[in-house]
């Protein structure tokens, strides 16, 4: 009984340390993307040099397009300013830029940089929770969404309403939250400003949540998905997990 205890404890122990030693590398890490795109791609801009891993800078929008290493298929836009993540209150800001929409408007490049047609409706953008996340500057992820989720959502879509609501479905065994906007209203508000609205009728914070957008079927809409931080269900609200670097959505 004693050695199996004695085994249990190393166990844990060892466990215990590996996340420590997880979180520490993250922290050490964690202003990796804020220093590369005011160390490479600003001096780049300013030069007329941009290159990869910088594909376009818009001063008078203030973010970045970047291509991230895990790809090929895998675009991030981040803000020239410094913004933490999706806590941020500058996000709530009315002067704030839509990043998500700016993104969205992005999506050209990240078709061109595929060499191949790319339908639409198989893309989607996500931003991780903060503590689903390894980067301390807002980021978004642009890239397709895994066959199986998109089969997923689009098989509930017709049960996704105006209001924030449970998805029937899990989507990677985790719990998402839904809701379908019109894409004018989307140009007007932010997905951020939409999901902090149903977090502050929960008296829940938004720090806890990774967020969505991809298109509906109907061309003047986008459906919003939340999925909250809940450790009984090993989600961290790392809402890119949705997405598929290698975009097989494409070759079906």
């Amino acid at each position: 009984m004693k050695k199996t205890i004695k085994l249990v404890l190393k166990i844990f122990l060892a466990l215990l340390l590996s996340i420590l030693i997880y979180f520490a590398y993250i922290k050490i890490n964690s202003d990796k993307l804020w220093q590369t795109i005011n160390q490479q791609c600003i001096p780049q801009f300013k030069n007329g040099n941009l290159q990869s891993p910088c594909i376009k800078v818009d001063q008078r929008h203030r973010y970045v397009i970047y291509k991230d290493i895990k790809g090929p298929l895998h675009d991030l836009l981040l803000p020239l300013d410094k913004i933490s993540g999706i806590e941020s209150p500058i996000l709530q800001q009315k002067n704030t830029e839509n990043y998500f929409m700016l993104a969205w408007q992005n999506r050209d490049l990240f078709i061109k940089s595929a060499n191949k047609p790319i339908n639409e409706q198989f893309l989607s953008l996500a931003i991780n929770s903060k503590y689903g996340r390894t980067q301390e500057q807002l980021h978004i992820h642009l890239a397709c969404l895994k066959p199986e989720v998109y089969q997923t959502i689009k098989e509930n879509e017709h049960t996704i309403t105006t209001n924030w609501q449970p998805l029937k479905e899990r989507i990677n065994s985790h719990e998402y939250i839904a809701i379908k906007v019109p894409a004018s209203d989307i140009n007007k508000i932010s997905p951020f400003n939409y999901l902090e609205k149903y977090v502050a009728e929960q008296g829940d914070n938004i720090a806890y949540y990774g967020l969505v957008m991809t298109p509906a079927t109907q061309k003047n809409e986008f459906i919003l998905l939340a999925s909250r931080l809940k450790l009984l269900d090993f989600n961290l609200g790392s809402a890119g997990a949705i997405q598929d670097y290698q975009c097989k959505l494409n070759d079906n």
